[in-house]
């Protein structure tokens, strides 16, 4: 199976890097000839972020995590699935679901909040943000791969997956000025439309939309929301609109600081920890609002606004 798969990792892996960066590269150039590009920096703040998280990832992690998953793919998979179309099919699909999982617990553990809120931190949406990314992704991202060896998966396979699913995902970042409102692909895909309401603050589109790829996973778990023609996406971090996101050491820590500014104000040592476990948003006094918080409240003045229409339309 390595003689098949090897070769075509190495292709994809060798064609991935450019081909992202040309893309990225190409929209950059329409916005910026449109004068649609604001925040100049903040596109080279992106680049900056990709190559500080590949620094640890390729010198220390990528060969550890690749000798783990060899590991349980030799030792302690429950199936050997091969390589045909529908194991692909399949790897896709569950792959998608992990991510989801992955996604979520990023936006309600604190502590993966602080990892994976760099890449929410830009105030212009357009396919560069797809690659901001923290100096600590390896620690939650290593969760996407490492979980779909114990089924059978080889992990070259994963890899190539993954890969894909990534070079898709710089797709869903790409700028409302190009890519607006998909109603029809909204029902199968994580389109751009679906992916500009997860990088929102809006009270009404925050923690939403997990999936990378099929939209399926968040109708399944109720975290799916459309974009509504009224509440036009505001791009950046809620809690943090001061966040100065063309500057990189603001970007990558700036959360980090909170976080231990409210681990110092925490009395006890079960806050403490709840700080990093709970929520954003969460306080030991209770006086704290979550994002889910947000959410139900702008969930019911929507619905509020949505019959008042009707009847006034009646």
């Amino acid at each position: 199976m390595n003689l098949y798969l090897q070769p075509v990792l190495d292709q994809i892996s060798a064609l991935s890097l450019p081909f992202m960066f040309a893309v990225i590269f190409i929209e950059l150039i329409f916005l910026w000839i449109g004068r649609k590009v604001k925040m100049k920096k903040e596109s080279l703040v992106s680049v900056l972020c990709y190559i500080l998280g590949s620094v640890p990832y390729i010198l220390f992690f990528a060969a550890l995590q690749l000798n783990i998953m060899m590991w349980i793919y030799d030792n302690a998979r429950i199936f050997t699935l091969g390589t045909a179309w529908y194991v692909w099919v399949i790897a896709f699909i569950l792959f998608d679901f992990i991510w989801w999982a992955v996604h979520f617990i990023a936006h309600k553990v604190r502590f993966f909040w602080c990892i994976h809120g760099v890449h929410h931190t830009p105030k212009e949406m357009n396919m560069s943000v797809a690659i901001r990314g923290s100096l600590f992704d390896f620690v939650q991202y290593i969760h996407l791969v490492i979980w779909l060896p114990f089924l059978g998966f080889h992990p070259y396979l994963i890899f190539i997956v993954n890969i894909l699913s990534r070079l898709y995902g710089v797709f869903t970042h790409m700028s409302e000025e190009k890519f607006k409102h998909t109603p029809l692909f909204d029902k199968i895909l994580i389109t751009p439309s679906l992916h500009r309401v997860h990088h929102s603050s809006n009270h009404l589109y925050i923690d939403t939309n997990f999936s990378n790829l099929f939209s399926i996973w968040d109708r399944l778990f109720n975290t799916y929301q459309r974009e509504v023609q009224t509440v036009k996406p505001v791009f950046g971090l809620m809690e943090k609109e001061d966040l100065n996101t063309e500057n990189v050491f603001s970007s990558q820590f700036d959360l980090w600081k909170d976080l231990f500014r409210d681990l110092k104000s925490a009395p006890r040592l079960v806050d403490k920890l709840k700080y990093l476990i709970m929520p954003p948003g969460w306080r030991h006094d209770a006086q704290g609002l979550t994002a889910k918080d947000y959410r139900e409240s702008a969930l019911r003045e929507l619905a509020f606004e949505e019959k008042k229409e009707t009847r006034e339309y009646a």
